[in-house]
């Protein structure tokens, strides 16, 4: 692979072109992605993954789509070592659709990738590709095995496609994947402080104070101590803007919830009107057991249905 790579991914061009695929809008790198955007942590945690003992940090090609973002989703890094384009995300909820994501990060990468060698698709020549890993850091409150692997496929309809895609998760909360942690001091330095934050709140704390004691501790138990001196502040405000994220985004669903039954009390009893109203009550009560019938009828009386 070239060493040029890294610049050429990020020229205007492709920029240019990512944007025509992907929307844009305003958003901060979570700490995982500020931590690893070390170069020498970020081959660590590569190595540890993969038995691997690369020496030089400058062996990564970075690839990883700058502030880019689809659905609100951004593609946290991806790099390319040796023969392997590698994608990395963090995530603290665990979500089945996963491999659609990281398909998508792929393609626009590749996109960029071709378009910038000046590939031939279309000639005899084989393209040559550097080999895709997708790794997903997971760091939820849910209990997730330290590791697993969500496929493509299971999101398929009928299962005789021809194409798969995998995502392996590996759980990084503290007290899983203990090798990996032993590998790697940053991802275990990252899971002891978050680890720490929810403790803290678990005590009683509000998440200001529980991040700043968090902090800390970490800073005076030498947990990633270099990096906190440096960036307290901005660690604090990373931290407290990703969990008024994760709390506003269950506002957001408890909010939607609500709405969905209102409205579908709403249709509800403008049906029973309707039947009643057409000397139909025998039916009220097939159509309360049956959401089928319920549903027919909705479409007969051109009721929004829910």
């Amino acid at each position: 692979m070239k060493k040029n790579i890294q610049r050429q991914l990020l020229s205007g061009k492709m920029k240019y072109r990512l944007r025509y695929f992907w929307a844009r809008r305003n958003y901060k790198d979570r700490l995982f992605v500020k931590l690893f955007h070390d170069r020498r942590a970020l081959l660590q945690l590569y190595n540890g993954l993969n038995g691997t003992d690369y020496k030089d940090p400058n062996d990564l090609i970075i690839t990883t789509i700058d502030d880019v973002v689809y659905m609100g989703m951004k593609n946290d890094c991806s790099f390319i070592i040796g023969s392997y384009l590698n994608l990395y995300e963090q995530q603290s909820t665990f979500c089945p659709n996963l491999p659609i994501r990281g398909l998508m990060y792929l393609v626009a990468i590749y996109q960029a990738y071709i378009a910038e060698h000046q590939y031939n698709l279309y000639g005899r020549k084989r393209i040559m590709l550097p080999t895709p890993k997708y790794i997903v850091f997971y760091n939820g409150t849910e209990e997730r095995p330290d590791r697993e692997e969500c496929r493509l496929s299971e999101s398929f309809e009928e299962k005789d496609g021809c194409l798969e895609f995998v995502a392996v998760i590996y759980n990084i909360n503290k007290g899983h994947n203990q090798e990996l942690m032993e590998q790697c001091s940053t991802l275990a330095g990252y899971a002891t402080l978050i680890d720490l934050v929810r403790s803290y709140q678990n005590q009683g704390m509000e998440l200001a104070e529980a991040v700043d004691a968090a902090c800390v501790y970490c800073i005076d138990h030498d947990i990633l101590r270099e990096f906190l001196l440096k960036n307290r502040n901005e660690v604090t405000k990373v931290l407290l803007t990703e969990y008024d994220a994760k709390k506003q985004r269950k506002l957001d669903i408890r909010d939607a919830r609500e709405e969905g039954r209102e409205e579908a009390e709403r249709d509800y009893a403008l049906l029973t009107e309707r039947l009643l109203s057409d000397h139909r009550s025998a039916e009220l009560l097939e159509a309360a057991r049956d959401s089928e019938v319920r549903r027919k009828l909705y479409q007969e009386y051109g009721i929004r249905e829910k």
